[in-house]
């Protein structure tokens, strides 16, 4: 990160960098049963410059290009919007809790359990629905460090749950969706995922609710 911002500052009246590093771990059911499960790891290095009084932008996945990014931050400049502001100096934030280290710990084994838990609840109750049901963990790293001296990095992590059917019965087809729960704390997601979205499934389809 210093190497690329030293480079911006050669060409910029003000840089920053930041970097973000993040894996993703999706688990997939399809038809009530297991799809797939993936892990996805990414890096991304994205630098912004104050040029002429524009703002440039610029990111990349690799970077040893740092040259190539500097030049694509510059060449954006050009028509970028006009900078009415400065990047700040190096100060004390407030912290901020974005982090819950036991995501990291949830084992693929939990992470299964926990969809079919959830379609469970549903064809418990009415056999012929068929689900579709995501389980995903995430954890990030953002750094930043900019030309006035400016800098400071933190962790996030993320746990969801997302669960959808549809029920047949003659030539008559329901599908139903609800958005996916997201949290910092796992066991929050579960529980509330659990109860809500099988409480909504029996509203929408009229069934009487348990």
């Amino acid at each position: 990160m210093e190497k690329l911002l030293a480079l911006a500052q050669k060409v910029a009246e003000e840089a920053e960098v930041f970097t973000i590093s993040s894996e993703v771990t999706p688990v997939q059911f399809e038809s009530n049963r297991l799809k797939h499960i993936q892990n996805k790891q990414s890096e991304t290095v994205a630098l912004r410059i104050i040029k002429n009084g524009r703002i440039g932008y610029a990111t990349t996945t690799a970077l040893e290009n740092r040259a190539e990014l500097v030049d694509n931050a510059v060449a954006t400049a050009e028509f970028g919007s006009q900078a009415e502001f400065q990047f700040p100096s190096l100060q004390k934030y407030p912290k901020v809790e974005t982090f819950d280290h036991t995501v990291e710990s949830v084992t693929l084994e939990q992470m299964t359990r926990l969809g079919e838990e959830l379609i469970s609840r549903v064809i418990k109750h009415t056999p012929e629905v068929m689900c579709e049901a995501g389980v995903t963990k995430a954890t990030s790293t953002c750094s930043i460090i900019n030309s006035r001296g400016g800098q400071t990095s933190y962790r996030q992590s993320t746990f969801g749950l997302s669960i959808e059917g549809s029920l047949i019965r003659g030539t008559d087809q329901m599908r139903w969706q609800k958005p996916s729960y997201d949290s910092s704390n796992w066991q929050n997601a579960r529980q509330k995922c659990q109860h809500d979205q099988c409480r909504l499934f029996l509203l929408r389809t009229g069934l009487p609710v348990p």
